[in-house]
């Protein structure tokens, strides 16, 4: 007769409950997370997914209900409180010094001498990037990082104040999908070392690639925990909005389509010459022969920009270029031989 190996409680949530007015955003959530797995927080926008991390971050406190860290109970009312229990968390905006180095964001705040000193904290942190297979540029200034970088500045920020139980807010909303692969061989890397991992989401086929379990909200209300490998997509989703969904959209093919905007092989570098475009492009941008074409009724959105370019033009490229201002040879405009426009994916979208 085999033995059930009982697993190591991390955290336990205990009839957590948080309002705000008359708002209910937590009622009475009760759920255990294990030691050594990652475990995905699942539930619509507004669901309370953050609100309940927050509070075992320390950044909110509960209106009811008990928190348990590694068995014990635990009265969590500041960050500082959340580091003393190795508890670390990374939010959806990064909570960075634009102007500090790397390794000076890394530091910042921390009172013990030794850590703070920043030849050791260079050494500690190597190891660091070695152990779980980070690549960062600690001498880098935070304003000349790519968004993938900032996030793993900010998981090493975390990992430096020796947290064991890291939470991570919608990790790849920003991310390209070579660096969301990236991402998670980095954390199924810290998932052997035994650190606990809580990953907000409410992207089901990253929940399926990436978890050992997933724990599903619905209107702040606690629904399920399943075991990522006894579900499915449609299953999560029925969780997670109360009713039977199906997850295939059938998309009727437009009638009388008409261009409402048109470019044709866009060619374009830019660099920053200001330290205020320094802020905001990470490093120089380069676009060859993009052709994309946007048409009424179709929202435009950055996808599909990705769709429609000839050449391979990342989402964050496009967003560089919102605050840029460029020369484009285009049919746009038959009558001018060159045309200065100001980008905003505000005034692209159509009516």
């Amino acid at each position: 007769m085999k033995k059930t190996v009982e697993k190591e409680i991390s955290v336990r949530f205990e009839n957590i409950t948080k309002t705000f007015g008359s708002v209910i955003a937590n009622e009475d959530i009760t759920f255990d997370v294990y030691k050594g797995e990652i475990l995905s927080l699942l539930g619509e926008n507004g669901s309370g997914k953050t609100t309940l991390m927050n509070m075992l971050s320390g950044i909110y406190f509960p209106d009811q209900g008990n928190i348990y860290v590694n068995g014990k109970h635990v009265s969590i009312s500041s960050p500082m409180d959340a580091f003393s229990l190795k508890i670390g968390m990374v939010h959806q905006h990064f909570k960075l010094i634009d102007v500090f180095s790397c390794l000076e964001n890394i530091v910042l705040g921390i009172k013990d001498k030794e850590k703070a000193d920043m030849k050791n904290a260079a050494l500690a942190v190597k190891e660091i990037c070695d152990k779980y297979g980070f690549e960062l540029n600690l001498a880098k200034k935070v304003y000349e990082l790519s968004v993938s970088e900032k996030q793993t500045l900010e998981i090493i920020k975390v990992l430096y104040r020796d947290a064991e139980i890291l939470i991570l807010d919608e990790p790849t909303a920003v991310l390209t999908p070579l660096e969301i692969k990236n991402l998670f061989a980095v954390l199924k890397n810290m998932r052997e070392d035994g650190k606990t991992i809580i990953i907000i989401t409410h992207k089901l086929n990253e929940v399926m690639e990436i978890s050992d379990r997933v724990a599903i909200l619905r209107k702040g209300q606690y629904i399920a925990t399943v075991k990522t490998s006894e579900t499915n997509e449609n299953k999560l989703t029925e969780m997670m909005v109360g009713k039977k969904t199906t997850l295939n959209i059938d998309r009727t093919e437009p009638v009388n389509v008409q261009d409402r905007l048109l470019v044709e092989h866009l060619n374009l570098t830019t660099s920053a010459s200001s330290p205020v475009q320094a802020r905001s492009l990470a490093s120089p941008v380069s676009l060859a022969a993009v052709s994309v074409s946007f048409s009424k009724p179709s929202p435009v959105s950055n996808q599909a920009i990705e769709a429609t370019s000839s050449s391979t033009v990342q989402r964050r490229t496009f967003q560089s270029l919102s605050s840029t201002r460029l020369t484009a040879r285009s049919s746009i405009w038959p009558r001018m031989e060159r045309s200065t426009m100001q980008m905003e994916p505000q005034s692209l979208s159509t009516a």
